[in-house]
């Protein structure tokens, strides 16, 4: 096994601090220039929540974890959850490691953070993982549900925090539940209450399926089997509509198999990475 360490640090852009991780060979430092996964984290994550990720894909990648603006610790002093300016964010990080490119992974909301960033920033995407997301990638069906949920009230208010391991990002009905592993996620400071209002700023960001096949970038879905929140049929719908993809869909999950089923999460990601470098 590889001895790896641990950087960390800040970029700052628009009177904001971004915190980022950097995970590489001890014994190479600087020098480790192997390839490079970011991993983007969902609404109310952060960084910390990879941590059955970071040691296992380190192995193989250099590994780029970070808070997107208002989570974890990073700021957010004007509310801005725009995925653009978190794409602006990580292209800083980016730079800051003198990173020319990488294998973007995203995680719900993280998905739509990574899509901005393949608008903007194309020619530094090797690949893309869309982790129980769609990412931006509508559908005439999945529009109109949306537009139905906002006109019901579901982006108002606040969300009381939920009974240890009741969670919907969690297990289901459907699924084993391990409430001593929940309740690790939840000190983690993954169920913070996310500010429901301006989540319809994240999820306005669309991006075209078409885009994708344009830029010829490898996509790679991952889908929980119990997800309430991004079914698997609905990540499926997205998958069928692009030509270079993969759809993995994890057993015994809800809407978070990163965490819930690492090693099968892990060997999807790892083995799509594995079949493009």
């Amino acid at each position: 096994m590889r001895d790896l360490e641990l950087l960390a640090g800040r970029v700052s852009r628009e009177g904001e601090e971004i915190y980022w991780e950097l995970i590489r060979d001890a014994e190479e430092g600087k020098s480790d220039n192997r390839p490079v996964v970011v991993l983007s984290h969902g609404a109310g994550g952060s960084h910390a929540v990879w941590y059955q990720q970071v040691p296992q894909i380190g192995e193989r990648y250099r590994v780029v974890t970070w808070d997107s603006r208002g989570f974890g610790n990073s700021t957010n002093n004007t509310g801005q959850l725009a995925p653009q300016s978190a794409a602006n964010d990580l292209a800083a990080i980016l730079d800051e490691l003198e990173i020319s490119e990488a294998h973007l992974v995203g995680q719900s909301m993280g998905g739509w953070n990574v899509s901005a960033f393949i608008t903007l920033f194309s020619d530094r995407v090797l690949s893309v993982t869309y982790a129980d997301t769609v990412g931006g990638l509508w559908t005439d069906d999945l529009r109109g549900a949306y537009n139905e949920f906002r006109a019901a009230g579901g982006l108002q208010g606040t969300r009381e925090l939920p009974l240890v391991g009741g969670h919907s990002a969690l297990w289901t009905a459907g699924a084993d539940r391990d409430v001593a592993h929940a309740f690790l996620y939840q000190a983690l400071g993954s169920f913070h209450s996310p500010p429901l209002d301006r989540l319809a700023e994240v999820l306005e960001f669309t991006i075209d399926h078409s885009d994708l096949d344009d830029l010829n970038i490898p996509v790679l879905f991952i889908a929980g089997e119990y997800d309430q929140i991004f079914p698997a049929s609905m990540l499926r719908d997205s998958a069928d509509r692009i030509s270079e993809v993969k759809f993995v869909e994890i057993p015994d999950a809800g809407h978070s198999p990163y965490f819930e089923q690492p090693e099968a999460w892990n060997l999807a990601l790892l083995e799509f990475l594995a079949a493009i470098n």
